[in-house]
């Protein structure tokens, strides 16, 4: 909503009740409407929601229950401000699915019983940490490097897994979840 002009005490209710309105909406019909994406089909809901502009009646009966942290929304459009609407969004939904890909191997970790690894594994997931790196962390984790390896080794397939099924669950086919990946990585750097 920022990006698209609206002041920060704005944004808020109408970010708020662009979503209780998505929640209630009926499904869309993919014999009438192109679905391929969701986020694409977001995308195009909050356009015509934004052109349309917010009831005063909803903005008042929105403020009393926030559901968005708004200094927190405020800093992220702070930082992505040069950015068109259509970039913001396409750069937060990356970073939401990685975000979400994250905290769901911190979850699984965390029910293994190995949740303080998880800390030390992110970093491995660029493939930039050298044999003294992993030397290094190994010694601050308290296991051998080879068993760190295995960590790594094992965190970055979850990591995959659990990344293309969350983008899988965003489009209509199977085989638009490599394309859909790599505009996300696009997206997110």
């Amino acid at each position: 909503m920022r990006a698209n002009g609206s002041a920060p005490e704005e944004a808020l209710p109408r970010t708020e009740h662009f979503f209780a309105r998505v929640l209630t909406i009926e499904p869309p019909n993919p014999d009438e409407e192109d679905v391929e994406r969701l986020q694409d089909f977001l995308l195009r809901r909050l356009t015509v929601y934004v052109e349309a502009g917010l009831p005063d009646t909803d903005a008042e009966h929105l403020k009393s229950r926030p559901v968005f942290d708004s200094a927190q929304a405020e800093r992220r459009y702070l930082r992505e401000a040069q950015r068109g609407p259509d970039d913001v969004f396409t750069r937060r939904w990356a970073l939401g699915a990685l975000e979400l890909t994250i905290e769901a191997l911190r979850e699984e970790f965390a029910n293994d019983g190995k949740a303080s690894l998880v800390p030390h594994l992110q970093q491995f997931l660029s493939f930039s940490g050298g044999e003294e790196r992993y030397a290094e962390v190994a010694t601050q984790t308290g296991t051998s490097v080879s068993a760190l390896h295995v960590a790594v080794y094992r965190y970055r397939q979850r990591y995959r897994e659990i990344l293309r099924r969350i983008i899988g669950d965003t489009v209509r086919n199977e085989e638009e979840v490599d394309s859909e990946l790599t505009k996300l990585l696009v997206s997110a750097s």
